[in-house]
This record gives structure tokens, sequence and C-alpha cells, in this order.
């Protein structure tokens, strides 16, 4: 996964697939953003403090004295609890919401070829929850040093043909459970061996643009 993603729908479009009865409002003024990479700052949701939270965190985790900057988590070195992800599958499990992710595919061989974008989304167009870590804390700053990073999987069947990876998308049912403080840690880290399958998405290429991040027009997940 490249680490593009697309939060163009409302926070309530995204709340109300999970939780259609909530009765709660949730604001948020940043409005559409089509193309948000690392180090900055998506909607993401939470149950850290027991209720169900939609909070701006820190794309981008960078562990106590690390000098790695990690924005992805690899399902398999999650599932076999390698450092640093242990730490967080009990106390650090969150959702990033979302319309769609990018990524980009080589158009030639050679050490810099030219690369080509794609949108890649649900093909009923519904909203996306990616299973994330994060290292949030009560009254942290939102830094890398809380930060999350989203969790990642091989890319089986027809999509090795965009890219090699990618985020984690659970169904809706399971998505709550997820981010359920009370719901025991392995039974979590099984949830995410059962994301959507690659037939679950459809994609597109799109304007050459997208790969500079401050590109926030509309038109950037239009096909070309």
């Amino acid at each position: 996964m490249c680490g593009r993603i697309v939060q163009k729908s409302g926070p309530m479009d995204y709340v109300e697939r999970l939780f259609p009865n909530l009765r709660r409002i949730f604001a948020d003024s940043a409005g559409p953003r089509y193309n948000i990479p690392p180090g900055t700052r998506p909607l993401t949701m939470h149950r850290f403090a027991g209720d169900f939270e939609l909070e701006r965190l820190h794309w981008g985790w960078r562990p106590h004295n690390s000098k790695y900057f990690m924005s992805s988590a690899r399902l398999d070195k999650i599932l076999a609890g390698a450092w640093p992800w242990k730490m967080l599958t009990a106390r650090g499990r969150i959702l990033v919401p979302a319309d769609c992710w990018y990524e980009w595919k080589p158009l030639a061989d050679g050490p810099k070829p030219p690369k080509q974008p794609y949108y890649i989304h649900a093909t009923d167009n519904a909203p996306l929850f990616f299973a994330a870590l994060s290292n949030w804390r009560p009254g942290a700053d939102k830094d890398e040093a809380h930060g999350f990073a989203l969790v990642t999987n091989d890319s089986l069947g027809g999509m090795i043909d965009v890219h090699d990876r990618r985020p984690v998308a659970l169904p809706a049912d399971l998505a709550i459970h997820w981010v359920d403080p009370e719901f025991p840690t392995a039974q979590a880290l099984a949830l995410l061996e059962h994301g959507l399958p690659e037939t679950a998405f459809t994609w597109h290429p799109v304007r050459k643009e997208v790969g500079n991040s401050k590109y926030q027009l509309a038109d950037a997940i239009d096909p070309i």
C-alpha cells in the first residue's frame, strides 16, 4: 500500500454505517479530502475512553527511541506478535473510515519508472473501514509518537496487477468489534483475516496530479 486515502463523505455517512441508531451528531469542519497522505491527521474512529468517538489522529507512528516512521503495519507481523505491534493490539485498535485509497502502478521497468495512479473503491461505493493500530494516550499530543498505522495484507487475485499490498478493510459488523475495548485481543486479531476480499473492489486510473498530495480537487477520483 503506497499510503494515500480519500475521505470525501461527511462524518455521519461513516458513523451511520456502523451505528444507524446512535442518536449522536458528529461534525467536522475540514470538509471532504481527496488526497490524504501519511503525516497528516485524517478522521479516525475509536473507543479508547469507552464511548464511540471520531477524532483526527496522526497517520504514522514512530515508537519511542526508534528511527522508523511507520504508516502501515503488515498483517503477518501483527499476527506473529512481532515488535512493535504486539504492544498496541490490546489497547490501540482503531478504524480509519475512507471512500477509497490510491495505488501507483509502474508503467515501465527500471529504477525510477513513471507510475500511473489508480483509484480503488468498493464496487457498491460504500464507505470502507480500515483496521489500524494507534499509540493513542489520553491528553497526549496528536503527533507521530501517538500516531497510527494502517493494517495491510497481501493483495491476492486480480488486485495484484495494481499493487502487491492493500489495506485491510473490515465489513461493518466486524469493524464494530475491532474497536470494542472489551472484545478479546485474540478474537480481534482473528477478525483481520476476514477483511473484504479483492472481489469487493474495483479500480480505475486517475490523473497523475494525484501524485502530489497537495492536489485536493474533486476530480482527483475521476477516471481518465
